[in-house]
């Protein structure tokens, strides 16, 4: 029995396949997907269903999620020109979400909205003896395994968009992780961004966790697609033992 995360998968489908077999992923473990299942690449629908027909899989929030949920009907019915709309639409790869969205039936569209609803954005748990804390990016303490229905706008994108890695004035995230009693394993920022930002140089970036103190991403760069000049792919991460496994992605899969 072993549990682990992957984040940022952004549509990248096969991907996600290829991960499960390469960790030997059976009915004793389970996975977390800690936010970005969608958006970019073209099967982040497919990710969603497969995770919620799965009793030892769940997803925590991201921010694509987040603009996903600020920009539909909850019905299901359509889009409403909510508050994400735009932002989701044309500067964030939700257009590919969106088709695939609109092939399913209401009932199914409702169904699935209401899933994610319902998902938490910060979950604190233990494995291998280790205290860990999953969330997207950012963290408050006072909404550890709520659900996103029972947290504000605010509250929600302080938790998703923050980031230690991030410099921009609205999107950088002051607290210190170090303050806590956790191991964090986040996502949101690539680790090839990371890297270089870091002074490493651009021929060596690498698909692999990059590891801060007691802060872990695993956003091993999906968003940036299969024809990235660089080495992209997802990073499945085991947290009983901090054993990783990295999964290129294939030119082919988005084609």
């Amino acid at each position: 029995m072993a549990t682990y995360a992957v984040s940022d998968l952004h549509g990248q489908y096969q991907a996600f396949l290829e991960g499960l077999s390469k960790i030997g992923f059976g009915k004793d473990d389970f996975l977390y997907l800690i936010g970005d299942a969608i958006d970019r690449g073209p099967d982040g629908i497919k990710i969603l269903r497969h995770i919620m027909r799965e009793e030892n899989m769940d997803l925590l929030i991201g921010n694509h999620e987040f603009m996903m949920l600020n920009s539909m009907d909850p019905e299901g019915e359509s889009l409403t020109g909510g508050k994400d709309e735009m932002l989701w639409l044309y500067y964030n790869g939700g257009d590919a979400t969106l088709r695939q969205f609109a092939k399913l039936s209401p009932e199914e569209r409702k169904e699935l909205l209401s899933w994610l609803c319902e998902r938490v954005l910060i979950k604190p748990l233990e494995a291998g003896g280790k205290k860990f804390c999953l969330t997207h990016s950012g963290y408050n303490e006072e909404c550890e395994d709520k659900k996103y229905s029972e947290l504000d706008y605010d509250t929600v994108w302080n938790i998703v968009w923050r980031s230690y890695y991030r410099d921009e004035y609205e999107t950088h995230c002051p607290f210190v992780y170090e303050n806590y009693p956790y191991t964090f394993l986040t996502g949101h920022v690539p680790v090839q961004r990371i890297q270089y930002g870091q002074g490493r140089d651009p021929g060596k970036l690498s698909v692999e966790p990059w590891i801060f103190k007691n802060l872990i991403n695993i956003d091993g760069g999906c968003s940036m697609g299969a024809d990235s000049r660089m080495p992209v792919g997802a990073i499945f991460y085991r947290l009983d033992d901090g054993e990783f496994f990295p999964v290129p992605l294939d030119k082919s899969s988005e084609r």
